[in-house]
């Protein structure tokens, strides 16, 4: 079913929004500097998304689901994607483009800035942090680990890659940061082995 232009108009320029961000960051924006550079009104904006923080809240939703979109086209096209193989992807990706990292670094950065700075609630910023570790969590549990195991375990790995992406943010050293990852992600291929050993009736 098409949209109405009325809606279409909204989702274009939250996408607009959604990449301004990812370039510029969230700690300062206001919204009439947002605006010119979208060629568009403050009280557009307000016309279809509210506040500035309803506004940010609506753009940290959308890049959560461009993400969730890329993900969603790999396991369509690959569904025994295993977990470290899709760690392997996002990882790629991220490097693929500039634009892909920043939309990553977009969600880091509004987990860790102080709600004072953006306005945003405290679950969105949780939800952001948590991107992904749910994922991981309920892949281990499919392999075996008990869910106090897969909690933690999904917890480790998802923090290792954060640190990753910000060390690459912060660094731009690929190499060193991909050799990283292979290491760690062979440690959690070993781990998944060993659950599954332990499933398998004698």
């Amino acid at each position: 079913m098409a949209r109405t232009p009325d809606l279409q108009l909204k989702q274009d320029l939250l996408d607009q929004v959604v990449r301004y961000l990812a370039v510029h960051g969230m700690g300062d924006v206001s919204l009439r500097p947002l605006a010119k550079a979208l060629g568009t009104s403050p009280n557009r904006l307000v016309h279809h998304f509210g506040s500035k923080e309803e506004l940010l809240v609506a753009a940290l939703a959308r890049a959560t689901e461009l993400q969730e979109n890329v993900r969603t086209r790999w396991l369509v096209r690959s569904p025994g994607l295993s977990q470290s193989d899709q760690l392997r992807r996002w990882w790629k990706w991220m490097n693929t483009s500039p634009a892909n990292l920043a939309l990553v670094r977009l969600g880091l950065e509004a987990a860790s800035l102080e709600a004072t700075a953006t306005g945003l609630p405290g679950d969105v910023r949780a939800e952001q942090i948590g991107l992904w570790r749910s994922h991981i969590e309920q892949r281990l549990l499919q392999h075996g680990f008990s869910p106090q195991e897969a909690s933690i375990e999904a917890s480790l790995t998802k923090a290792m890659f954060t640190g990753l992406i910000i060390d690459l943010l912060a660094t731009g050293e690929k190499r060193r940061l991909s050799a990283a990852l292979d290491v760690a992600l062979a440690r959690l291929d070993e781990m998944i082995d060993a659950a599954e050993t332990a499933t398998v009736p004698a």
